[in-house]
């Protein structure tokens, strides 16, 4: 009797320990040290519509229709991990994701002493933009610090300076360029080497659509949330 009572003791402590570190408004998720039980994606975004992807990279046999792989690559790692869900109607989805395949390379690393391939890979580079079609907020655009002005950005208590005048924000794309290797003498080739960076990009795109992480300048830690 007395170990329960102990015990009942011990997770009463807790429980108003942790209630006390995430603050009044609880919201059914504890936040304790920088970690989170929250989701890693808004839930207020539901539906995303992903067009096929541009490709303005220089094209050749077997590498033709890239772009077409690494869509349906991202379609199905977005179905697979996220909560949203991928339609084809632009007009009622919550965001949508553009991609323009840039560039598209096929290296040499290594050979063997008949002069043949030993080792290589093919190397893709994407840009992305994700817009949340509702608010026009392009999420894909870099983050900045809390309490970190941009350059050119006055501060808001200068009265002799009218603020920027409010416009569409401007996208700007983020680069991101990932390898697929392929060795030709355990059966690999230029098609499963783009496979693999296919998937590779498609699981690098799909962890850049988790929730902004808050940062504070100069890499501070943030401060742990206080009961009022």
């Amino acid at each position: 009797m007395e170990k329960t009572s102990r015990r009942q003791a011990l997770l009463t402590f807790g429980a108003g320990s942790l209630a006390a570190l995430t603050g009044c408004n609880w919201d059914g998720h504890f936040s304790l040290l920088g970690y989170s039980t929250r989701p890693n994606y808004a839930p207020e975004l539901k539906t995303i519509y992903v067009p096929i992807f541009n490709n303005k990279a220089f094209q050749w046999t077997p590498h033709r229709g890239a772009e077409m792989e690494l869509t349906r690559a991202v379609i199905r790692e977005i179905e697979a991990t996220t909560p949203l869900k991928v339609i084809s109607d632009c007009n009622r989805a919550d965001t949508e994701l553009l991609g323009t395949l840039v560039t598209l390379n096929k290296n040499l690393l290594n050979r063997n002493q008949q002069n043949e391939v030993r080792e290589g890979e093919v190397a893709l580079g994407v840009e992305l933009v994700w817009r949340n079609l509702r608010t026009q907020q392009v999420l894909s655009n870099p983050r900045r610090p809390i309490g970190i002005l941009q350059p050119g950005e006055l501060p808001a208590f200068d009265q002799e300076n009218q603020p920027r005048p409010e416009g569409p924000e401007i996208p700007i794309p983020a680069l991101i360029v990932l390898s697929g290797r392929y060795l030709p003498e355990v059966g690999e080739s230029n098609a499963s080497a783009q496979q693999r960076v296919c998937n590779r990009l498609a699981k690098q795109i799909v962890q850049m659509m988790e929730s902004d992480w808050c940062l504070p300048p100069n890499g501070m830690p943030m401060p742990l949330p206080t009961a009022p």
